[in-house]
């Protein structure tokens, strides 16, 4: 069982670990990355943490979510989150589009799916949460990344990809990084490579806020002029923040970052195939990584977690649909060995250094 899920932390959490342990009072943030359908790995993760672990927590929890991670987290801070998480999972899973979907189309879809998440007042329990307190980064495209015209908005994310391979810093005229936080205050306050516009959650601008991180540029229709925010067109928060390489790093307790794949984290989007580039160890000392581990993710069907390809390679929605069922029933096993890990206080024994 325990060889299904991999446990890395970094050299701060490692050191915490092998001497106390750990517990859900130790984690003071979560982090949440995008990669579209990647999310339903780590449903069984999510619903022990929202039924055990962090259930009836008291003290101050952050939230940092891009993309489908936002949309998984902003269940977390939800009076019943494992209700939310449900809806989410389903309407998820549930996604028909027709055999070439505009981004109109699409766009449409994660409407439908938005509302599942949130339901009649889950925007405002939200906002008002304050213990769980959630924040979420969106990408305010510029020039003709902004346009809703394909070609030109496909132009546009070409030279952003093609800056990003001098360095992330050299996509700031393609791209604005736009942290929508929490009313209390934002959890990170420094923001390498590219600075962040930091906008206040309100009742007007959360659920365009959370649409927008999930706007993927080309397949889905942006995201226009959020309310609080600057005017413009807001898309997938992964473009700047895909898997995090930011100084996360809270004075007291750790990070706790369910993620999907075993490896080391890429920073932004145009990353994802940068052998050369990933996120700083540093950044990572005091987080906690939960991840399946290769071997198990082999064992799904087409021997991979489910992810974006899924939409293109299985256009039958009967056929993804199984397909996407199975490996959801089989990735039940990770929530089970998070269970057996922490109930019996394994953390100790199962914990490595990062994997970079």
């Amino acid at each position: 069982m325990l060889s299904a899920l991999k446990i890395f932390a970094g050299p701060e959490a490692l050191a915490h670990i092998r001497n106390h342990g750990l517990s859900a009072a130790d984690i003071r943030m979560v982090l949440g990355a995008s990669g579209g359908p990647k999310w339903l790995s780590l449903a069984a993760i999510d619903r022990y943490l929202l039924s055990e672990w962090f259930a009836g927590r008291t003290e101050p929890l952050h939230l940092l979510g891009t993309s489908a991670g936002g949309w998984r987290l902003a269940c977390y801070a939800q009076n019943n989150p494992l209700a939310a998480h449900a809806r989410f999972q389903e309407a998820y899973m549930a996604q028909q589009y027709s055999l070439q979907p505009t981004a109109q189309e699409v766009g449409a879809g994660c409407r439908v799916i938005l509302q599942e998440i949130l339901g009649k007042t889950g925007a405002q329990e939200i906002i008002a949460n304050p213990v769980v307190r959630y924040h979420t980064l969106v990408a305010r495209c510029r020039g003709l990344g902004g346009s809703e015209q394909k070609w030109l908005q496909t132009l546009g994310m070409a030279g952003a990809m093609a800056s990003n391979l001098v360095s992330r810093s050299a996509m700031r005229p393609f791209v604005e990084r736009v942290l929508f936080h929490h009313p209390d205050k934002p959890p990170v306050t420094h923001f390498p490579h590219l600075p962040a516009r930091q906008v206040t959650l309100t009742a007007e601008n959360i659920a365009p806020a959370i649409l927008a991180t999930g706007a993927i540029p080309v397949a889905i229709s942006g995201v226009q002029d959020i309310p609080g925010a600057p005017r413009g067109t807001y898309r997938d928060g992964g473009i700047t923040d895909y898997q995090f390489d930011l100084p996360v790093l809270p004075e007291q307790g750790f990070v706790l970052y369910p993620h999907y794949f075993a490896s080391p984290p890429k920073g932004g989007w145009f990353d994802k195939k940068l052998r050369w580039r990933q996120a700083a160890r540093e950044h990572y000392r005091r987080t906690i990584i939960v991840a399946p581990s290769w071997e198990f993710a082999a064992t799904l069907p087409g021997g991979r977690i489910p992810d974006l390809q899924d939409f293109y390679q299985f256009t039958d929605y009967n056929e993804r649909r199984a397909r996407w069922n199975k490996a959801v029933g089989e990735c039940e096993r990770l929530g089970d060995a998070l269970a057996d890990i922490d109930q019996r206080q394994r953390w100790a024994e199962v914990a490595e250094p990062l994997p970079w």
